[in-house]
Parts: C-alpha cells; sequence; structure tokens
C-alpha cells in the first residue's frame, strides 16, 4: 500500500519531559530542540504514530487518548526526503534533519484529558517548503 498525501506527521514519546508551558511559539520550540533531535537520533526511539497529520479531538474521550507526553512534527514529505515506502530509521532521520536544521511556521502544546487518561502533545508544524 501507497501512501498518498502531502503531509506527514510523525508522533514519538517524549519520555519524562517537564513540558515547558506558556511559552511563544519560538521559545517552546527552541526548549526542546535538542531533546527532541536526540530522541529523532536515538537508534531506540519507536514511532508512536506516522501518517496523516490527526486532528486533535479526543478531548473527554479515555478510549482515544493516551496517558504520556508525545512530540508531533508535521511537514511536507519532499521537505523530510522521504515517502510511503521509507523505513522506519529514514523517517526519523529525515524529521531529525528538520529539527535541527529549520524553525517550523508554529509550535504549540496540545493537553486532553479524560477521566482516566492526559496525553499532553508538543506539535511543531513546517509548512514551507524548502
Amino acid at each position: 500500500m501507497e501512501l498518498h498525501f502531502e503531509d506527514f506527521a510523525l508522533t514519538v514519546r517524549a519520555g519524562d519531559l517537564d513540558v515547558p508551558y506558556g511559552l511563544s511559539d519560538e521559545a517552546l520550540f527552541l526548549s526542546v530542540r535538542s531533546h527532541l533531535a536526540g530522541l529523532l537520533g536515538f537508534r531506540g526511539t519507536e514511532i508512536f504514530c506516522f501518517g496523516p497529520a490527526p486532528d486533535n479531538t479526543a478531548d473527554g474521550q479515555d478510549a482515544l487518548l493516551e496517558n504520556g507526553v508525545f512530540y508531533r512534527i508535521i511537514a511536507y514529505g519532499k521537505n523530510l526526503g522521504i515517502d510511503g515506502q521509507s523505513t522506519a530509521q529514514e523517517i526519523l532521520e529525515g524529521y531529525r534533519f528538520l529539527v535541527e536544521n529549520f524553525e517550523p511556521r508554529w509550535a504549540s502544546v496540545f493537553i486532553e484529558e479524560g477521566l482516566e487518561k492526559r496525553e499532553v502533545t508538543i506539535e511543531l508544524m513546517y509548512q514551507e517548503a524548502f
């Protein structure tokens, strides 16, 4: 099966990251950049989700939430040098290159909570064509 979408979204667990709340887009990105680049460069990093960019509409729905802190990076496949046939390592390397060399158009922290679960996602959006 071949993927046919322009935007790719990569989601990885951020581990025990102390989430920097209340920062501007640029300050948020700069505060997590080295941690995120390190995760993307670590051979043991597991891709939690990869595919079309999801919407953040799981608030209040425990069945759709995952406990923890995540990074989600949304970018054009052509900027990443990947496609639907790329290996996990190629995907991680493409995103790492992007994070190390470019600032996102915007960065935000999304918090979604259910009765039993709390999901925090630091999202970076790269929309420019490089």
